[in-house]
């Protein structure tokens, strides 16, 4: 029950008629402004602890219930990272059989051309030989052509000689 000012005021002066205004002043100093019910008991002490208590214990248990849902959703998204990055290894596990099939190919297909041009070298040397050949031959033409050519040129030029020789004599000797 709460005290009212006007209540203590009335007590204060009945008090201070009995015993006096400085033991009245003393008493109503050592009571409590509100009253005795504002002061906890030991049964209103046990009563807040035992309802703290249920209320960690209520929270405590709240809280094992999240951690486990929150493990439960990081097991989860664990394996789903997990399975991504099979996924992803799956990926790149096919990438590099690719690339190995066109690394075989491009090596076959760069053979191939190797081999094409040591054809086209072949080829190619075989008939420099032969024109070299026929350049030879060619050259061997000329050369006998030139050597013909001269002797029949000094043959003529003998000859014509000869004949500027017998002309001039003739005409000398007609003088």
């Amino acid at each position: 029950m709460t005290i009212t000012q006007q209540q203590r005021s009335e007590i204060f002066r009945s008090l201070a008629g009995t015993v006096g205004e400085k033991e009245a002043e003393f008493i109503m100093s050592s009571a409590p402004p509100g009253g005795w019910e504002q002061f906890a008991t030991k049964s209103d002490l046990a009563e807040l602890q035992a309802e703290t208590q249920a209320g960690f214990v209520g929270l405590n248990a709240k809280i094992d219930i999240q951690f486990a849902q929150l493990r439960e959703q990081l097991a989860e998204q664990f394996a789903a990272i997990q399975n991504q990055f099979a996924a992803i290894q799956i990926q790149f596990a096919e990438v590099a059989t690719r690339f190995a099939e066109v690394e075989s190919r491009s090596a076959e297909r760069f053979a191939e051309i190797e081999t094409r041009f040591a054809e086209v070298e072949s080829r190619s040397a075989e008939r420099f030989a032969q024109i070299e050949t026929r350049f030879a031959q060619v050259d061997t033409r000329f050369a006998e052509m030139s050597e013909r050519r001269s002797k029949e040129v000094w043959a003529f030029a003998a000859a014509i000689a000869v004949m500027t020789i017998s002309i001039c004599g003739s005409i000398f000797l007609a003088i």
